[in-house]
């Protein structure tokens, strides 16, 4: 695992070279034809289960989903939907409206139950292959310190200074065995790692970096699957 010096150098020279790490595919090769897909992720601190209602009904298999868990994709008509979250056997935590069109997109339910957002985000997949892997960062810790998060895959950085809510493009890294490391570069308290985690080729993955700097919770780094 790299450490907090050796990660800033990285960032610095990646930044200073603006190189193609940064650049991720825009290809909608992966974006359904009959309708939205949506991915539901529980990230709320302090919501041991959440579900998402999606015009007053609850998504397929998004039925009280566990803390860091997901719905996986499902399928729902295009068109204006008015999504929520509710915290199971309490109420309604967040809602927003949106218009969807024939494309994948995640919602996150993100911060803690008393601070909590429902983040919409377009997942523009790109066009996979065998040859490598792709990864993102989305960052859902509404903590103070947690404002600017940059990740990366080992050395490859795949967002900087993401900010809450927000989420970087997808980044092509060849597969392998990676240390995966996020954190605010000025807040070295912040940082969320795991080891040893296999990316394969053809697979797309969000780094999704959640929590707060709570003892009792931590920073947390989870790996989902987009495809």
């Amino acid at each position: 695992m790299i450490t907090i010096k050796s990660f800033q150098s990285i960032v610095a020279r990646l930044l200073a070279g603006a190189g193609i790490l940064f650049l991720s595919s825009c290809s909608k090769s992966n974006s359904p034809s009959g309708g939205a897909r949506i991915m539901y992720v529980n990230a709320c601190v302090g919501a041991t289960a959440t579900s998402l209602t999606v015009n007053g009904n609850t998504l397929s298999n998004a039925g009280s989903v566990p803390y860091l868990g997901n719905s996986g994709y499902q399928t729902v008509g295009a068109g204006s939907v008015s999504l929520s979250s509710v915290l199971t056997g309490v109420g309604t935590l967040g809602s927003v409206n949106a218009t969807l069109g024939n494309s994948s997109y995640s919602v996150f339910v993100g911060g803690t139950v008393l601070a909590d957002t429902l983040v919409l985000i377009a997942d523009g997949l790109p066009a996979s292959t065998g040859n490598y892997a792709y990864a993102r960062l989305v960052n859902v810790s509404s903590d103070s310190t947690a404002t600017a998060i940059t990740g990366a895959v080992g050395n490859t950085v795949v967002g900087s200074n993401v900010a809450y809510g927000a989420a970087s493009g997808f980044v092509q890294v060849s597969p392998g065995s990676y240390s995966l490391t996020a954190f605010n570069v000025n807040k070295p308290g912040n940082v969320a790692t795991l080891s040893s985690v296999q990316l394969n080729g053809g697979q797309i993955y969000t780094l999704l970096y959640s929590g707060n700097s709570n003892a009792s919770v931590g920073f947390k780094l989870t790996v989902i699957n987009n495809n």
